[in-house]
This record gives C-alpha cells, sequence and structure tokens, in this order.
C-alpha cells in the first residue's frame, strides 16, 4: 500500500483515528495525506453580527491542520502531507482520495454521540456509503497496536469480486503472526446455502497463505452474534463488506456494515464491492 487518506475535523476521535492512521501507515509503509474539509458559515439570524472572512476561515483551519499534523509527527515520527479544502466533508474526502491516488480512507467515530449520529447522518456513515475504496473507521479511544487477531464477517453468499479482498490479505500479511478468524452468523437452525457453500470456496485462494479459521455463530442478529463473538476472541479489527444496494433496499434492510461502524469497539475495515 502506497498511500493512506485520514480524515479530520479536529475532535478528540478526528485526532484518535489520525494517530491510529500514522502509526499504520508506519506499518505499512505508506505515505500519510490529512484532509480537512468545511463548509462556509451560512447565516440564520436577522441580529447583525461580524462575518469572518473566508481567508481568516481558511487560515484558522490550516493553523488547527498543522498542529495536528506536527502533534502525529512527534508521536510517530511520520510527517503528513496536509490538504484543507471547502466543501462536503464526505464528498471532499471521497474526491480527494481519488485525486491522490490513495488506496484507504481513514475516518474516525464518536462514542457517546453514536446514537445522535444515527439519527441525524454522518460524515463516517456518508464516507462508507460513497467511497470506492476500503474505510477504516476508527472508534473514540481506540489506539494501535500489533494486530493478532482479525475477524472477517461473512455469510458467503454474495457473487463478489474478489479484488476487494486484496487489500485484507495485504494488511494482514504486514501483521506477522495474526490469525484471521472468519465468521459466519447464521439463524438458530439455518444450513449454508449452495451458494453459500461455493462462496467459501472462492475464498480460498486469496486466504491459502494466511492463517485463518473459520468460525459458525448461531443468533437471530448479525450484529450481536458479531459482538457476542468479539466478547469470546478479543480483536483488533473488524473486516466487513459494504455491497451495492439500492436505494430501497437500504431503507428497508438497512446496513449491517453501518450499524456496525455505530456499535464496534474496536476499528471497523469496510471493504467496498460496489463496481
Amino acid at each position: 500500500m502506497k498511500s493512506i487518506l485520514v480524515a479530520s475535523d479536529f475532535s478528540a476521535p478526528a485526532k484518535d483515528a489520525a494517530l491510529y492512521a500514522a502509526q499504520l501507515a508506519k506499518t505499512l509503509g505508506a505515505e500519510l495525506t490529512l484532509l480537512h474539509a468545511y463548509l462556509l458559515p451560512t447565516p440564520v439570524s436577522e441580529v447583525p453580527y461580524v462575518m469572518v472572512s473566508v481567508e481568516e476561515l481558511q487560515k484558522d483551519n490550516e493553523r488547527m491542520a498543522s498542529e495536528l499534523a506536527g502533534s502525529i509527527q512527534e508521536k510517530t515520527g511520520l510527517t503528513p502531507r496536509v490538504m484543507v479544502n471547502i466543501g462536503l466533508p464526505a464528498d471532499e474526502v471521497v474526491y480527494q482520495s481519488k485525486e491522490i491516488g490513495a488506496e484507504l480512507v481513514v475516518i474516525g467515530m464518536r462514542g457517546e454521540n453514536k446514537a445522535i449520529d444515527k439519527l441525524i447522518g454522518s460524515t463516517t456513515a456518508a464516507v462508507i456509503r460513497k467511497s470506492h475504496i476500503p474505510v477504516l473507521v476508527v472508534p473514540e479511544g481506540a489506539s494501535y497496536s500489533e494486530w493478532t487477531s482479525v475477524v472477517y464477517a461473512t455469510d458467503f453468499s454474495y457473487t463478489m469480486n474478489l479484488r476487494c479482498l486484496n487489500m485484507l490479505a495485504e494488511l494482514v500479511k504486514k501483521h506477522p503472526g495474526a490469525k484471521l478468524n472468519m465468521v459466519n452468523i447464521q439463524r438458530p437452525a439455518e444450513i449454508m446455502s449452495p451458494e453459500q457453500i461455493s462462496g467459501k470456496v472462492r475464498l480460498e485462494p486469496i486466504l491459502e497463505h494466511l492463517q485463518h479459521q473459520y468460525h459458525t455463530v448461531e443468533h437471530s442478529s448479525v450484529e450481536a452474534g458479531l459482538e457476542s463473538f468479539l466478547e469470546q476472541y478479543p480483536s483488533q479489527l473488524l473486516v466487513m463488506v459494504a455491497h451495492k444496494h439500492s436505494w430501497w433496499e437500504r431503507l428497508v434492510s438497512g446496513s449491517h456494515t453501518r450499524e456496525m461502524a455505530y456499535r464496534s469497539d474496536i476499528p471497523l475495515l469496510v471493504l467496498q464491492d460496489k463496481d
């Protein structure tokens, strides 16, 4: 991997994510770009007040980005490239990741405000939905440590382009000794379909050089089943795949991947299978 883009709004969760991204970039030998995107304030009051100029806003944001980059350099020895742009944060993250040829986007997720974010939407959820490259969601307070256990949640049923798993294989190989746990959540008394069995077989060529093991967890809820597994097998990374869904499918069934982004206490790597 050559390039990682980390998005920041300078909040505590975003700073945690930026430090995590820098430490991961060092492990992978990748360049790190720190991006802050912001919107211009829109006056909504009839009470007169002094508007801050665009130039002042830009300078202020550039100062905060420079301070964050300096903190990252001091703690990790890695010097990130800094970008400060005006625009919708999620759209800017997706656009700039394409412009610089990033192979991974890293972004933070709040802790105590997850319920609020879920109601009104969040930049993190929007990036997961719009990005066509993997997104690593780092929960508030998470810190980077050597990966010894990685959990990949799959139901094997999708006819997936296996190239999206190359990122997973590359990351695991960069962490010697890491074990990949393949977890399938099944409803009680459910058995694997021929399509799922075929999907499992298709995974083996990519996994054959990795230390991996298959697990089946019976639970009526995918999210609760994963949480139960993670309690039993503490891990440093959860991996899921974001598949392309229609607007109606998203409305009716929602997304297990998006739900786990809100619920997971460990970083969540979202692989993209949308092309």
